[in-house]
């Protein structure tokens, strides 16, 4: 009796150790999947983006630089909510540069807490420049379709994250309001759907046609390349993925542009919603055969 108590337990013991043995395989196996596949998109960034409607130019009405750089409870109230709406799924809702669509950022997104590092300067009147410019080799784009007044609400509750800001001169204010004629009021460029904008470009660019013809013929052709199979794979329309590829140039920068690229209206651009969801390898072969194809 007492042998076969010894070898019962004896066989739980084995058996233990078997299924902690098949847990840690398996949880290793999920890691390596994980870290594999390439997630630059967060649920939300799925959707298509909404059509821009029509908009005809304007002149805004004047802005009184010193009063708008004056903080109020109505001007953060009203910037969280652009915020909120324009900049948290980079700059995270507490502003540490931690939103979800951020992480995949290279260079990732400005900490606001922090006041050290700031690209443009962390004055009202540099943040304003930041915003209506952008900064250039980054992600960080122009908001010039904000009105002056909206850029200032944002500022002042980007601001709410530190106490420490630094406060801006006279002097500092009176050449923002001259670099941007604030106080003569600013002019609104038309806006036109992004579906519009396209297809201008395809009747301006006729001449590009017979490019974009041999290309896609090269394209169907280059059976053992795997970048242009799996651009055949994302792309419904071919022609218009390639007008879009050459008249929208920054993509070529690098993989991350690339991939930015193709995630805003990828329909609209020719690209099917497979686009978004490519493994890093595939975008790395898609991103180097369209370089070779297109640039060099």
């Amino acid at each position: 009796m007492k042998s076969f108590l010894k070898y019962y337990g004896i066989f739980y013991i084995v058996v233990l150790i078997l299924i902690i043995s098949l847990g840690t395989m398996y949880l290793d196996k999920i890691r390596v999947i994980t870290e594999s596949k390439f997630v630059p998109f967060v649920p939300d960034t799925l959707k298509i983006t909404p059509e821009l409607i029509t908009v005809k130019g304007t002149i805004t009405p004047p802005v009184d630089v010193n009063a708008e750089s004056k903080s109020t409870p109505e001007k953060i109230t009203k910037g969280k909510t652009i915020f909120e709406t324009n900049c948290v799924s980079c700059h995270g809702t507490e502003g540490k540069g931690d939103g979800v669509a951020g992480k995949t950022l290279n260079p990732p997104p400005r900490n606001f807490t922090v006041l050290t590092g700031w690209k443009n300067g962390n004055k009202i009147s540099q943040m304003f420049k930041t915003l209506s410019e952008g900064i250039p080799g980054s992600s960080m784009a122009q908001f010039v379709n904000l009105t002056p007044e909206d850029r200032f609400s944002v500022i002042h509750y980007v601001r709410t994250f530190n106490n420490d800001f630094p406060k801006d001169s006279p002097e500092d204010l009176k050449a923002l309001d001259i670099q941007y004629s604030l106080s003569a009021g600013v002019k609104q460029p038309n806006q036109i759907p992004v579906s519009s904008a396209i297809k201008i470009l395809v009747n301006e660019n006729s001449a590009k046609n017979e490019k974009i013809n041999a290309l896609i013929e090269k394209i169907k052709n280059d059976k053992s390349e795997k970048g242009a199979e799996i651009f055949r794979n994302i792309t419904l329309d071919m022609n218009r993925a390639l007008l879009s590829l050459l008249s929208f140039g920054k993509w070529n920068e690098n993989e991350t542009q690339f991939v930015n690229f193709i995630g805003v209206n990828p329909i609209q651009k020719g690209f099917s919603s497979e686009a978004i969801s490519l493994q890093k390898e595939e975008v790395s072969l898609v991103f180097r055969y369209l370089q070779k194809l297109l640039i060099h």
